[in-house]
């Protein structure tokens, strides 16, 4: 029979809080806040998360408890809880730029009505944005660009605390420049496709009026489509670096204020 009996409470909490933090964080990260991938998988990882870097942050978050009192492990629990759903969140954002970008061209195209409901963001998503969001997805994995995130998430133990909250304090502000940030670099992302559709509804306005008889609501709808796909596979390649750049520009702002 295994007698299994806790030495350190103190410690045994300070791990708890930490595995809450990545927790929260982890089920928004990329690729994690799929609905095909079971709860099991994302808690597991969590918690890998946690003992990996537990040595680390021990100290910091021991003394923490200390501060607060180790029977209040519990407003401990909620406030890393929050701190780290409010992390994962900016982290979201950062890739819902993406979305936002392929959701403006896959309207002005005319892909609006084929799309196809996403339990991932619980609404309807045309094709653009799902090709836009894998695609990016892949060249950060592949391109290692979510350490400079692990790195902010654990630097965030020192200075993000419930004795200290650091910047974090000043979140709302971070907010409002964040977001207004990303709403200009979504909309500078489809800028090609927009001005090309501003173009050819003036082109097909001329030819309805100069060949009155040609259904233009029909040519239009074809045209668009057509034309909105050379124009992306043109630039797709200069789309994607621009875009993978605001990435890694929004992630670095992320990180300079977690610290």
């Amino acid at each position: 029979m295994i007698d299994v009996s806790v030495i350190d409470y103190t410690v045994l909490i300070a791990f708890w809080i930490s595995f809450t933090r990545w927790l929260a964080i982890a089920f928004q990260l990329p690729i994690f806040d799929n609905p095909s991938v079971p709860s099991i998988v994302k808690v597991l990882s969590a918690l890998v998360l946690s003992y990996a870097f537990f040595p680390v942050v021990q100290s910091t978050l021991v003394a923490e408890v200390n501060a607060v009192g180790a029977n209040n492990f519990w407003y401990l629990t909620i406030f890393h809880a929050t701190v780290g759903l409010m992390i994962g969140f900016l982290v979201k954002s950062i890739m819902n730029l993406f979305i936002a970008s392929g959701s403006i061209m896959t309207q002005q195209i005319g892909f609006s009505s084929v799309s196809y409901f996403d339990p991932t963001y619980v609404s309807q998503v045309g094709p653009f944005e799902k090709i836009i969001q894998w695609t990016i997805i892949i060249m950060i994995i592949s391109t290692g660009a979510l350490l400079p995130m692990f790195k902010g998430v654990l630097n965030s133990f020192f200075s993000i605390s419930m004795v200290n909250l650091g910047k974090f304090s000043q979140i709302h502000i971070f907010y409002h420049d964040f977001f207004k940030g990303v709403f200009e670099a979504a909309f500078l992302l489809a800028t090609p496709i927009l001005f090309t559709n501003l173009l050819l509804n003036l082109v097909m306005g001329i030819v309805a009026r100069t060949i009155p008889q040609m259904n233009i609501l029909m040519v239009s709808f074809v045209v668009n489509i057509g034309i909105g796909l050379l124009i992306f596979f043109a630039i797709s390649e200069e789309y994607f670096t621009v875009a993978y750049k605001m990435y890694v520009e929004r992630l670095g702002d992320w990180f300079q204020f977690v610290l």
